[in-house]
């Protein structure tokens, strides 16, 4: 079946005159807890409420360490962190606690995660 993509262009600069092409990739949809849920328990020894339970709570726990400032690792997956902005100021002083804005959660593929990209196959979509 494979990554379904759709070609589009584009204008790739400023004063660009010839547009190029360029993959866009297709959903093929979302994925939601109770879905990963279920498949996790046909996997292994645990209940579907049983791997909900700990998704939930697991979020909840990344959300409390992610604003105590740590980043958080999972094991083949990859690392969470929170990025932070402000504008800026003249003086260090002027950039107050009031003033920092928590501006998204980043996260970075572990380095097995991101290799198993190389198997990924591609489909243009019809």
């Amino acid at each position: 079946m494979g990554f379904k993509y759709i070609v589009k262009t584009k204008r790739s600069g400023v004063g660009e005159k010839k547009a190029k092409y360029y993959a866009i990739p297709v959903r093929s949809g979302e994925i939601d807890t109770r879905r990963l849920a279920k498949e996790l328990s046909e996997r292994c020894t645990l209940t579907e409420t049983d791997v909900r339970a700990t998704l939930i709570g697991l979020v909840e726990i990344m959300e409390e360490y992610l604003h105590q400032g740590y980043s958080i690792r999972l094991e083949d997956l990859g690392r969470f962190t929170v990025s932070v902005t402000s504008d800026g100021h003249e003086t260090p002083d002027e950039c107050t606690p009031k003033r920092v804005k928590a501006k998204k959660i980043c996260f970075m593929a572990d380095k097995r995660l991101k290799e198993n990209l190389r198997r990924v196959e591609f489909a243009r979509k019809k």
